[in-house]
């Protein structure tokens, strides 16, 4: 596997294609991230406070996972537990089959990518089909992920359309929206006819038994609405305590993970259809995955299962930015990759990926949790170094070095060779330009300082002054514009109109009285004439009647139970709607969202 790592990451900086696709998603990311917790105060708080959260979670695992089965029952959810990969295929593969089921939609989820899922339902014979745009391109292309959040980080626009006109007989066009088109034209058939959905979960929220979901596409919320069963399959790890530690970790994960204030949909499951509800699964299945997780929460990496999966270590990384995600070979790649794979997957298999970094810490000062990744790695490194036969050489050289390095004398001495023949090599500008093999593995793409001629331990020792203080070092601060300054009395109308238009929205503020007629004309000036819509608030009831009054269509949203073929049909129908109109409960100030 080491050797093979060095093959593919030689390959990935080679690759020009790759290189292009790399530089201009790491720009952008790094760029949004940036923005986004500008508009947060107090960073360095949050993210200590989310820490402490994710620390004590997991310290209290056993319980806080008891009781989250409790109330995961008491809402309905069947509740399976999994000891492994193995297991959790088995369970989700037993339910698929047990419903009868030929085709399966999928949502994002890394980790059904960790149990291989997908090949598990397809040797049954089941058709699976991931309906998240980036997911999907790689299924369409056979290709692993290759990014926790963006899929298919590493293809270009030219790569994509290559895709869909060799997979979908799409013509050749990397306009944006036609290749959305494409996709959106090919999923259709899949959501409305689809037996069941599986999805993971990014949060469960132990005091109410809460199910969360959070995504950028509505793929997430078909998948686990549309089909009669839907299977969620978390990790353990992935629970919080409260719904208020919830809204924490919801202002932190869409900025690191795509420079959002918040995701265009947050999805909160509280169980399966209830009697008068209009539509849902009649089933709802949790899997709760250990696959080594007990065992990580109780060694030296345990912080690493503090993870959200935002993915903002691997957009700033050095290393990830020059070789992608498929040179790691493992479904978590990028600094929290190097130590989650060792402590899942084995150390050795993957304890050579935590060499793959350069310490550098860019990773800790973006991690919304403050995982302490350079430590975690060095961790890594030491466990790799003891625990797993390296090559001869190296253990000759280790050797060597603990040998020499033990004595004073003959410390001092290789200092004196070193000096001495460093100057019989060619340099340039006080730097070594080679070194002989095996050293030459790092002149052949940087310079090597020469060897002092004085070394710092013959040099006089100076005292420090006991009358000067000594001056302290400054850190590099983690905070981010911790000053914000929020007008105390701001018009919370004004601001929520602001930030909706500030992410694609359009804002009309009237007279209650105006809103059924402004309606009615936006609807016609975009060509609707047929519209789903559902709500319990009184002003939507008045809605649907001026605007049948109008002369539109109006579908509402009431789906047989089951799998009852007319579920399909009444899918199919409900499908053609041209627009949907819905009521909200609230809308957020801050965001822009609705809820």
């Amino acid at each position: 596997m080491r050797e093979r790592f060095r093959q593919r990451t030689r390959a990935a900086i080679a690759d020009s294609r790759l290189q292009e696709a790399l530089d201009y998603h790491a720009g952008r990311r790094m760029s949004a991230w940036e923005e986004a917790f500008d508009s947060l105060p107090n960073v360095d708080r949050h993210r200590q406070r989310a820490h402490e959260i994710r620390r004590q979670t997991l310290e209290n695992l056993d319980h806080y996972l008891e009781h989250f089965t409790e109330n995961l029952e008491a809402n309905g959810f069947h509740v399976h537990t999994a000891k492994d990969a193995e297991e959790a295929c088995r369970l989700a593969v037993g339910i698929a089959l047990r419903r009868g089921a030929t085709l399966v939609t999928k949502s994002k989820s890394m980790t059904t990518e960790e149990i291989r899922l997908n090949h598990a339902l397809e040797r049954e014979g089941i058709r699976v089909v991931e309906t998240d745009l980036g997911e999907f391109i790689v299924q369409l292309r056979g290709e692993p992920p290759g990014h926790l959040v963006t899929p298919a980080i590493h293809l270009r626009r030219e790569d994509v359309a290559e895709t869909f006109e060799r997979e979908l007989g799409m013509p050749y066009s990397t306009n944006v929206e036609d290749m959305n088109t494409a996709a959106k034209e090919a999923l259709r058939e899949v959501f409305l006819s689809a037996h069941v959905g599986v999805s993971g979960v990014n949060f469960g929220v132990v005091e109410n038994g809460v199910l969360c979901l959070v995504t950028n596409e509505g793929n997430g919320r078909m998948v686990t609405t549309l089909p009669p069963v839907h299977i969620a399959i978390m990790g353990v790890e992935r629970i919080l305590p409260t719904m208020e530690d919830l809204a924490l970790m919801l202002k932190l994960l869409p900025r690191s993970s795509t420079g959002q204030k918040i995701s265009s949909y947050v999805t909160l499951i509280g169980g399966p259809r209830r009697e008068g509800d209009p539509d849902g699964p009649d089933e709802r299945h949790v899997i709760l995955l250990d696959n080594g997780r007990f065992a990580m929460a109780s060694s030296p990496l345990v912080e690493s299962l503090f993870c959200v999966r935002c993915g903002a270590c691997l957009n700033a990384c050095p290393v990830f930015r020059e070789i992608g995600g498929h040179a790691y070979e493992s479904v978590y790649p990028g600094p929290i990759g190097s130590v989650v794979s060792p402590g899942l997957f084995g150390l050795d298999k993957y304890g050579h990926l935590a060499r793959a970094s350069t310490l550098c810490g860019i990773c800790l000062e973006v991690c919304p949790v403050g995982i302490d990744l350079p430590t975690l790695l060095l961790r890594v490194r030491d466990s790799y170094i003891r625990e797993v036969r390296q090559p001869i050489l190296m253990r000759w050289a280790m050797d060597f070095y603990g040998w020499l390095m033990v004595s004073p004398w003959r410390y001092r001495s290789g200092q004196r060779v070193g000096s001495w023949v460093s100057r019989l090599l060619p340099r340039r500008l006080g730097w070594l330009r080679w070194l002989p093999p095996p050293l030459s593995s790092w002149t052949v793409s940087r310079n090597f300082p020469l060897f002092s001629s004085r070394p710092f331990l013959m040099r006089p020792r100076a005292r420090p002054s006991i009358d000067k203080p000594r001056e302290t070092p400054r850190r590099m601060s983690n905070e981010i514009n911790s000053n914000v300054y929020i007008p105390e009395h701001e018009d919370l109308v004004e601001r929520f109109g602001r930030e909706l238009e500030d992410i694609g929205g359009v804002f009309i503020r009237c007279e209650e009285g105006e809103v059924p007629q402004w309606i009615a004309s936006r609807l016609k000036d975009l060509g609707v004439s047929k519209l789903l819509a559902w709500g319990e608030q009184g002003m939507i009831a008045i809605l649907i009647q001026h605007l049948r009054n109008e002369g539109f269509e109006i579908l509402e949203p009431e789906l047989p139970g089951g799998t009852d073929p007319d579920r399909f049909a009444r899918l199919a129908e409900l499908g053609n709607a041209d627009a949907g109109l819905t009521g909200a409960v609230a809308g957020l100030a801050e965001t822009g969202t609705l809820v």
